[in-house]
Order: structure tokens, then C-alpha cells, then sequence
């Protein structure tokens, strides 16, 4: 009976690990039928919506995306003003270890989908785990374009959500500068740094929202150097000078003066309307709105026009700040066009 016994002992073994082996496969199988990659993409949004960007670092790393993750951080996700809302997540395909997840989501007032491609890691079905990742993160790719036009300086880093952000790349055209960045869905404030008296920084918000399919795949976010009021007040003070110069015995047959100004009679001309309406240009070049008046020459005119014509038209000029105050000349003007001159009746 003892050698009978010995004789099952391998048998009852090796049936007790056919069992328990096709328990496992069993239990693997229900496990890998019963997960829902939806789920998955549910817990990943709902990080990103809570600002929780290492959360949804350990769902995907974005890092691995071969993109630069630098802003896909916790300071700058949580920085952003509005986050998304996520409304329905979905699996709208699965095949084997692969399917397709769409998710709607709302941000900034849009209402807008992301499809994910899910793959379900192989060594998870034999660990008993849903395992199911998408392939790339939700990251929006943007370009910030710092425009400077008028100071000839440019801007070599903004601000984003609290983080600095250098701007590498020099634009040909003039001192503008750009940086390529990926961040998480979001509403993000983008400031430029001080620069000074004179000069200011446009703000802009980059709303980061995935672009439409006929869209281009990265959101441009401008920024620019613009004239602050104190340069625009330094300019109008130097015009105004220069405009009662224009109609004074002596300084009107200045080159920066209009023409007909320069050959009349400095007793029969006027300032109307005082510089206004600062226009700049490139190379710290700027134009202002005045309007003056004269009496045209009644040699040359018919005796029944108007004795005192107005004449809107522009002084043009250059600025240049090296230090306080900043330093402002005017520059001849073309001769006066016909379409800006208008009469106006005086007493006679």
C-alpha cells in the first residue's frame, strides 16, 4: 500500500498545478476582458485637471515622447488660470492589446475632443494588471514669438505661468526672438520682463486647447515690445515744440517744417490741433498727427476761396534713449499732399 501511494503522490501533484494554472489563465483572462482603457484615460485627465502633473507623468511620461517636458510640470499645470473639464471618456475601439479612447472635454468656454491610442502592456495580462497606457500625452504645442520692432533690443525670455522661459531662437526679422514649449492643457498668463521707462511688454494668454484637424499643429502666442506712455508723452512734448517752431518768424523755414509753411508768412500761420496720435515705426522712427493753418497766396488763388486753408498732415522724426531724458528730432517731410488740406472761412 506505501508503494501504491508513492505512485499517486506525483499525480495528485502535478494535477494540483494543472489546476492552479488554469485558475491562473482563467483569472488573467477575466482580468485583461473586464478593464476598460477608459478608465485609464479617466484617471490620467482627471490629474491634469486637479493641476496634479506627476500623477500624470507616472500614466505617461511625457518625457519619453521625445518631446522637451520642461513646463509639463506641477508649477506650471498648477499656475494655469483655467484647467479643463473633463465631460465623457469612452473606448470606442479595442482590439486585443490595442484601442482607441475619446475623451470630450471643455476649456476656455470650447467643447473639444482627444482621441488616445491605448496598448496594453504585454507582461501585464501574466501580472494580473489592466495595464492599459496611452501611447503619447495630452501636450500642446506652442510657439511664443516676441516681436520688437521699435526698441531694436528684443526680448530674450517671458514669463509663463510663474516659470521663466528663455527665447532661443532668433527671428530674421529684426531683434525677434521665439521659443517652441509643450505644456499641459490649460489657460496660461504669458508676461514679458521690465523694460524700463520707455518701453513695455504686451501680456498674452495662451489658451493651450489641441488645435482642429485643419489647423496647424502648434499654437502661436505673440507677444511685443511696445512704446510705453511715457515715451509717447516725451514725443508729443518734443512735436509740440517743433509744430509752434513751424509757425514762429524764423525756425519755420526749418527742413522739418511742411513746405507751405516754410514759404509763408509766419504772421498768417497757425497750430490748430495741437501732436497727436504717436505713430511708431521701425528703427525708432515715428510720425505725428498736427494740423495747421496758412493763407494761401491770392496771386495764385481765386479771390473767392476761402482766405485761411487747414492743413493735416504729418511730423516725422527719430528717438533715441540713452539714459533720461530720451532724446527726440524731427526730419523733413515730403512737400504736402492736396487730399489733406481743407478750407476754412474767416472773417475777412
Amino acid at each position: 500500500m506505501t508503494e501504491v501511494r508513492r505512485a499517486w503522490w506525483p499525480w495528485a501533484i502535478a494535477g494540483a498545478a494543472g489546476l492552479a494554472a488554469g485558475g491562473y489563465l482563467v483569472a488573467a483572462a477575466m482580468v485583461s476582458n473586464s478593464s476598460d482603457p477608459a478608465e485609464v484615460v479617466t484617471t490620467y485627465l482627471e490629474a491634469i485637471a486637479d493641476g496634479d502633473a506627476t500623477t500624470a507623468a507616472q500614466i505617461v511620461n511625457p518625457a519619453a515622447s521625445d518631446i522637451d517636458a520642461a513646463l509639463m510640470s506641477d508649477d506650471v499645470l498648477g499656475s494655469a488660470t483655467e484647467r479643463i473639464e473633463v465631460l465623457a471618456v469612452l473606448t470606442t475601439r479595442r482590439e486585443g492589446d490595442t484601442a482607441e479612447v475619446t475623451a470630450q472635454l471643455r476649456l476656455a468656454s470650447r467643447t473639444f475632443t482627444h482621441t488616445f491610442t491605448m496598448t496594453r502592456d504585454a507582461a501585464a495580462y501574466w501580472q494580473l494588471q489592466a495595464g492599459w497606457r496611452p501611447d503619447a500625452p495630452l501636450a500642446i504645442e506652442a510657439v511664443v514669438v516676441a516681436n520688437d520692432a521699435i526698441a531694436g533690443i528684443g526680448v530674450e525670455r517671458v514669463d509663463l505661468g510663474g516659470t521663466e522661459v528663455e527665447l532661443s531662437e532668433r527671428l530674421a526679422a529684426g531683434s525677434s526672438r521665439s521659443e517652441a514649449l509643450h505644456v499641459y492643457p490649460g489657460v496660461y498668463d504669458v508676461t514679458g520682463p521690465d523694460m524700463g521707462t520707455y518701453y513695455t511688454v504686451s501680456r498674452a494668454v495662451l489658451e493651450a486647447i489641441p488645435p482642429r484637424e485643419d489647423a496647424a499643429s502648434w499654437i502661436v502666442v505673440p507677444v511685443t515690445v511696445e512704446a510705453s506712455a511715457a515715451l509717447e508723452s516725451a514725443i508729443l512734448d518734443a512735436a509740440t515744440v517743433r509744430a509752434e517752431a513751424c509757425v514762429a518768424p524764423g525756425t519755420s523755414v526749418d527742413p522739418a517744417c511742411p513746405e507751405v509753411l516754410r514759404v509763408a508768412d509766419p504772421s498768417t500761420t497757425a497750430v490748430v490741433e495741437l501732436p497727436s496720435n504717436v505713430t511708431f515705426r521701425s528703427d525708432q522712427r515715428f510720425q505725428v498727427d498736427v494740423t495747421f493753418s496758412y493763407e494761401p497766396d491770392r496771386v495764385t488763388t481765386s479771390p473767392l476761396s476761402p482766405r485761411t486753408v487747414d492743413y493735416r498732415t504729418d511730423l516725422l522724426g527719430t528717438f533715441v534713449i540713452d539714459g533720461d531724458p530720451v532724446s527726440v528730432a524731427f526730419t523733413p517731410r515730403p512737400d504736402p499732399q492736396p487730399a489733406r488740406l481743407r478750407p476754412r472761412e474767416t472773417a475777412s
